[in-house]
């Protein structure tokens, strides 16, 4: 008599239990118990989904989109203006030049030669003159005849020498740093360090120019976690009490901004909205100065201006977080 042979499935959650229901989507093995776990994540996520795509709806809906077009709008008419102002000024530096040198010539050559037509019309009449006056009338006639020839040779030409006082806009990408964006993500566990000071978090790195951008997430943060983003100078943090760096700059938990290492409240309304699970982007622009922070949640951006002689090149990111304060 033969005997038929079933092939047990365990479940794909614990390992334990007998796989009895099979999920149409990912087709693992669940028990009963975590095949409701199972369904209940998937419905957070598709959750989760309609939240983000409800956001963005509003986010295309609201006024703050027109608002940034407005004013990259008024970025342009800032710059035109500018440059019209630039043309302005040197035209009418011109003008004075051209007139000047008119009027320096032509008031010395008709005084030259009124004096030089009295001359010779007396001597005329009186009959007196001779071979030598002659020539020396000649040669009179021909020196202011040079000179009218010295203003027919100023001419009106481009300084092909210089660079252009007018620098051309272009429109771009922010988020496009000489056709790359070079990322660096970095997860901040509390569960993995060992120490409640954690600062290199692998942004060891030294940048003078160009742009650098860092996406870092902060994760399990607890209530009185306090945490600093923001850059420090490579070449003067030798020997530095790294708690008391005075060439940081960025901002922190608290609403506090540091600018090189003094903490500041209510720079430019700054709020901290740092939460668990928040990811942020920290941008080192060294062509123009600053540090910029970016929370993704949120969509809060903030913008510090950099004293290069309190925090000077090289730049190295710098988060701190700690527990004990």
């Amino acid at each position: 008599m033969s005997s038929l042979k079933r092939e047990s499935q365990t479940c794909s959650a614990c390992g334990a239990t007998a796989g009895i229901f099979v999920c149409r989507g990912c087709l693992k093995s669940f028990c009963l118990r975590h095949t409701n776990e199972h369904r209940s994540s998937i419905e957070q996520q598709m959750e989760t989904i309609i939240f983000n795509h409800e956001r963005l709806r509003q986010c295309i809906a609201g006024e703050e989109v027109e608002e940034y077009f407005q004013q990259l709008h008024g970025h342009v008419n800032q710059w035109e203006t500018q440059s019209i102002n630039k043309i302005r000024d040197t035209a009418i530096d011109i003008r004075q030049q051209l007139k000047f040198i008119n009027q320096r010539y032509h008031n010395s050559t008709h005084d030259q030669l009124r004096q030089l037509k009295q001359q010779i019309r007396n001597a005329q009449n009186d009959g007196n003159f001779f071979e030598n006056d002659l020539k020396l009338w000649q040669a009179e006639i021909q020196k202011l005849q040079s000179t009218i020839s010295e203003q027919e040779n100023l001419q009106i030409s481009l300084d092909s020498n210089s660079e252009s006082f007018i620098s051309r806009i272009k429109l771009t990408d922010k988020t496009d740093y000489n056709g790359t964006i070079p990322i660096d993500y970095f997860e901040c566990n509390r569960k993995h360090m060992n120490s409640e000071d954690f600062t290199n978090l692998n942004l060891k790195g030294e940048y003078s120019s160009g742009n650098k951008l860092f996406r870092f997430k902060l994760d399990d943060l607890e209530q009185n976690t306090f945490v600093l983003m923001g850059i420090i100078s490579t070449s003067r943090t030798k020997n530095v009490d790294p708690y008391k760096n005075p060439t940081f700059y960025g901002w922190s938990t608290k609403n506090l901004v540091y600018l090189h290492g003094v903490p500041h409240s209510n720079i430019d309304n700054y709020q901290s909205d740092m939460d668990g699970n928040d990811i942020f982007q920290l941008i080192l622009d060294c062509e123009r100065q600053t540090v910029r922070l970016i929370n993704e949640r949120t969509h809060r951006k903030y913008e510090l201006n950099v004293d290069i002689s309190k925090c000077p090149f090289p730049w190295q990111p710098h988060v701190r977080i700690l527990s004990s304060l």
